[in-house]
């Protein structure tokens, strides 16, 4: 029987599709059950966050799959707590669970943009001489953090942020799980490239350069009412966000290179220090407030003054009077100032960025009158406008009623530093009782953007709206207690020696699954936590990635500090081919199939002609 070519193609193409079959496999992993444990712990966590009870109670789960057995699971009160870590009554150091101090603490740390993790990871900072709980020691450490504490460039003070973040990656004092995300919900036409999203969150930005094609107004959400109006005395985020638009300092955070969040000249144009205390510093010589009289020496002389005025009763009192005096400021000319701190700082660069008051406006309110005072002109429809600075916009009215701060753009702002024209004529931050009222605002055009503190989940978000994921500069952390005889200093250890508690603290680490917590706990608003140094902190260093989810990497490490792990209870990939049978099964009936077919096309009657 002779076959035609196009049967031939067909068989051809069979063959080739069975020997494909033939090497394709299924994988799967399989799993043992848990080893040991070779060792047990005791995990201490508060009972103030429910999810924080939640994680910890996963790695209860987890950390028997590499054979560490859990003692005690302690959610309890930081009453209980703080007596077991920074307020242990001694004698020292901090011992384990067993004997009254902790073995591992679930924790979260908030911070700022810059970030000192000195007091914790230096070892002249031992409890009870500061805050280093984790008794973790490490010479190199040490003078890193020494480096970096010390004034200089922030190009050499970001290359001593990396190695502290090296150590402290290599060493694993502790697991940090995760960092948490804010998410800003806003008008879908905001142009992204003109707002900083995360100098927004952490209240450093002005809205000067904020956009939406076709717009002049824009409408910000805030879930509390306004409560400060003189912007020494602001304590709220709230009105940190609208008073940042009214003020600015010597300098101001920037997101541009080089500066990437840090410090830059705003209303100076050059300042300089060698040591971190003497500065020379040059204003622009335009620089004027919103009412177009000229901003000079004498007003950061004003400005600075009030700040350390006992009457005045600053919040931040005694952090300023550490730094400042009555002679502090030295005025050279009318645009050229000496400053001279009281002693070195490396975030000295912060207390330049102190807010500029207009003199000629607030000289003649005694001190101890500012805040009163400054409540009383926002009240006034009349005077209410005196609140007003460097910024781009002044107070043009508040409705105490409503709760809506009125921001009218600063006809002078474009008289100073090269700035280009507001986008924005009209800016109101609006109270909003409730998080629904608000994000229907949002999507029905009445609102341009929801704060983040109104806690929105992803899933809440309107269709049609946009939102923005903005990392926070702060942590959640597994500790551990660097002295534990085995998780630290792993003297009890089979392989008795450092190396191996560290070791055992890699594999904890590889053991947590960072992903799972961030989808199932924390909803998606955080992402994979690497070293104590958050992601949004300057400095922070890109090239560490996370600790990945890996029990034979974890297991690994136990071997390492000698721990007999049998090869079963590492995860196996099995391949599930398919097999000879069912290969010879798929050519029978195909090649069936071909057969029949071919008897059909030569048996073929054309039954139209019946």
């Amino acid at each position: 029987m002779r076959i035609n070519k196009k049967i031939k193609r067909i068989l051809f193409t069979i063959v080739m599709l069975v020997f494909v079959l033939s090497v394709f496999t299924e994988t799967r992993v399989v799993e043992a059950g848990n080893p040991g444990p070779f060792f047990s712990v005791s995990l201490l966590a508060p009972s103030t966050c429910p999810g924080r009870n939640q994680w910890t109670s996963v790695m209860v789960e987890e950390l028997p799959k590499i054979g560490i057995g859990i003692d005690v699971f302690d959610h309890t009160g930081w009453a209980q707590i703080f007596p077991r870590t920074w307020g242990y009554p001694g004698p020292y150091p901090i011992p384990q669970y067993s004997e009254g101090g902790f073995d591992i603490l679930f924790v979260g740390w908030g911070w700022g943009l810059d970030i000192d993790l000195g007091d914790l990871f230096h070892t002249d900072y031992f409890v009870p001489n500061g805050d280093n709980f984790y008794q973790y020691n490490n010479s190199e450490m040490d003078a890193a953090i020494n480096n970096y504490l010390t004034y200089s460039s922030l190009a050499e003070r970001n290359n001593w942020a990396k190695k502290i973040q090296e150590y402290l990656y290599e060493d694993v004092p502790t697991a940090t799980i995760f960092y948490p995300i804010n998410i800003f919900p806003h008008n879908p036409n905001l142009d992204n490239s003109s707002w900083s999203p995360l100098l927004w969150a952490t209240s450093y930005q002005d809205m000067a350069n904020w956009s939406i094609p076709g717009q002049t107004e824009f409408h910000y959400a805030c879930p509390a009412d306004f409560e400060d109006f003189h912007t020494f005395k602001t304590e709220s985020v709230y009105d940190a966000q609208w008073t940042q638009q009214i003020y600015g300092g010597l300098v101001e955070r920037t997101p541009e290179a080089p500066y990437i969040n840090a410090y830059g000249p705003y209303a100076c144009t050059t300042y300089y220090s060698a040591n971190g205390m003497n500065f020379s510093v040059q204003l622009d010589p335009n620089l004027v407030f919103a009412d177009g009289i000229k901003c000079n020496a004498s007003d950061i002389e004003y400005s600075y003054d009030l700040l350390i005025n006992p009457e005045f009763g600053h919040p931040d009192f005694g952090f300023y009077s550490e730094y400042i005096d009555n002679r502090t400021i030295k005025i050279i000319s009318e645009y050229e100032l000496q400053i001279d701190f009281l002693k070195p700082y490396v975030f000295q660069d912060s207390n330049l960025g102190i807010d500029i008051l207009p003199k000629h406006i607030w000289n003649s309110i005694a001190p101890a009158d500012h805040e009163s005072q400054a409540i009383a002109w926002a009240f006034d429809d009349v005077n209410d406008s005196k609140i007003r600075g460097i910024g781009p916009y002044y107070l043009y009215d508040y409705d105490g009623t409503n709760g809506i701060i009125h921001l009218r753009a600063n006809s002078h702002w474009t008289d100073w530093g090269g700035h280009a024209p507001q986008n924005f004529t009209d800016i109101y931050f609006e109270f909003w009782s409730n998080k629904a009222g608000a994000l229907s605002a949002l999507a029905a055009g009445n609102v341009d953007m929801v704060d983040c503190q109104f806690s929105p989940l992803i899933s809440e978000i309107p269709v049609g709206v946009k939102y923005e994921l903005v990392s926070a500069p702060g942590s959640q952390e597994m500790a551990f207690n660097n002295l534990h005889p085995i998780i630290g200093t792993g003297e009890l250890c089979p392989i008795s020696s450092p190396e191996s508690g560290k070791y055992i603290r890699k594999a904890m680490s590889h053991i947590i699954p960072r992903q799972k917590i961030i989808d199932e706990i924390v909803y998606g608003l955080s992402e994979p936590g690497i070293t104590p140094w958050p992601r949004a902190a300057v400095g922070f260093d890109e090239t560490l990635k996370p600790f990945e989810y890996n029990r034979n990497l974890a297991l690994k490490y136990m071997k390492l500090a000698g721990y007999d792990v049998p090869d079963e209870y590492f995860s196996q990939v099995i391949n599930m081919g398919i097999g000879f049978g069912t290969i010879m099964g798929i050519l029978s009936l195909v090649g069936g199939s071909i057969y029949t077919v071919y008897k059909i096309k030569r048996n073929k009657v054309d039954f139209t002609k019946k």
